[in-house]
């Protein structure tokens, strides 16, 4: 089965590219500016958008001409933002530092390397089994139910409970990293009203003093884990000077790895169960053979493209699929429509788990920046879903679905799904 895409008669200039609607489901627009203008400056906001799977792989691999310090488009979060918001954050939180994505080399190199190895494939290659431990722990908490919020109950505490072992941090807190993690995202949606920046401000403040007060602990009591790592290697800075990171440097880096280790994978999972259930005849593949399941989770990475849009900054006059680019120009990669680009995928709305080229999405992004934790989100959903299609046969929806994908501009994926099954 193929999503209804339906054509978008309205024309480009009378489109609002924040319109809440459209962001939670942008594929006809998408499909209008592949059609249309594959480059294309939005009269309104002046935003450059890219929508072809071509020219986004040449924005995103160009870190020199398309700079990634876009911190501050990416921290006001949209919307109205209060100045009571700012005040908690000035008064009781850390100041904003730009380390891992919002930074060019040779600054987001010498971040991103502290880190690096803490998901490395060789390293990743070993978490199977305490995976499969996991997995099958999450699934006992429901399964006596014949019921579940994939949502909630699945695709939200794998990814946590996976990234606050790497952190080291201990899993009594879960709560929490659940709630600090959402309001991050939701910091990124651009939708967000001047309440609702204030308690994103009071969430923000709460995990930086949580986490502030663990790197401290770990200084004195080291292990193996990265908030341990982020305490206490050396740094070597753009100056070349070895010291050690700054808790507001620290943090920021902790702030994307429980974002990255969490809301994008978590989006994936819910997103294949739906598109499994939705389509019988692919979920009977996957069940009758577990081999496919690698290309069924790149099928639903394609689809969903969990981290749909991304900023650039051109740093000087460019030119890119023959427009004009000023200095300074601010772009939005649509790395969700690349994802549907029909010169590269057939029949590009189609779920289909045996695609020859369905690993050739570009969900993690492309270049210096593309996702750290890629290998080990793979991990996760590799090996948590044979076991999820041997526990919970005959799966479908419940009553209660509306489908409903949160309005963000950079991140997209189901608020809920609520499914039943038979047990064994």
């Amino acid at each position: 089965m193929s999503e209804a895409i339906k054509p978008l008669d309205e024309d480009l200039e009378k489109i609002n590219i924040f319109d809440p609607e459209l962001m939670a489901c942008p594929h006809a627009f998408f499909k209008k500016l592949r059609d249309e203008a594959p480059v294309y400056q939005d009269p309104n906001t002046g935003i450059f958008q890219v929508s072809k799977h071509e020219l986004i792989c040449k924005v995103a691999r160009d870190a020199k001409l398309f700079s990634n310090q876009f911190g501050t488009i990416q921290r006001s979060g949209g919307g109205d933002y209060p100045q009571e918001a700012a005040d908690i954050m000035a008064s009781d939180g850390y100041p904003p530092v730009d380390t891992m994505l919002t930074a060019d080399p040779p600054r987001h190199t010498s971040y991103r390397s502290l880190v690096d190895k803490a998901f490395s494939p060789a390293r990743v290659s070993d978490m199977g089994p305490e995976i499969e431990d996991k997995i099958n722990f999450i699934i006992d908490q429901f399964y006596d139910q014949g019921k579940c919020d994939v949502s909630i109950d699945i695709a939200q505490q794998l990814p946590v409970r996976v990234i606050a072992e790497q952190l080291g941090v201990p899993l009594e807190d879960y709560d929490n990293f659940c709630g600090w993690s959402d309001a991050f995202v939701q910091q990124l949606s651009g939708t967000s009203s001047p309440e609702e920046h204030i308690a994103i401000a009071k969430q923000l403040v709460q995990f930086q003093q949580y986490f502030a007060n663990k790197l401290k602990e770990k200084e004195n009591n080291s292990t193996d884990d990265i908030i341990s790592d982020l305490a206490n290697l050396d740094f070597e800075d753009e100056n070349g000077k070895n010291r050690k990171l700054e808790t507001a440097e620290q943090l920021s880096i902790l702030q994307q790895l429980l974002v990255a280790g969490n809301a994008t994978t978590a989006h994936t999972i819910t997103e294949a169960f739906y598109l499994l259930i939705s389509n019988p005849d692919q979920m009977e593949l996957v069940v009758n053979d577990h081999s496919l399941i690698p290309n069924m989770v790149e099928e639903a990475l394609r689809l969903l493209t969990p981290t749909n849009n991304m900023w650039r900054i051109a740093t000087e006059d460019t030119e890119l699929g023959g427009v004009d680019i000023p200095k300074g120009s601010v772009i939005l990669i649509r790395y969700g429509s690349g994802n549907r680009d029909e010169d590269l995928f057939e029949n590009p709305d189609k779920f289909d788990v045996t695609r020859k080229n369905a690993r050739r999405h570009i969900a993690f992004g492309q270049g210096i920046h593309v996702c750290l934790g890629m290998n080990l989100a793979r991990k996760e959903m590799y090996t948590a879903f044979p076991i999820i299609l041997d526990r919970l046969k005959n799966m479908r929806f419940s009553e209660g679905n509306n489908f409903v994908y949160s309005p963000n501009v950079l991140l997209r994926g189901l608020d809920n799904l609520y499914i039943e099954f038979d047990q064994v």
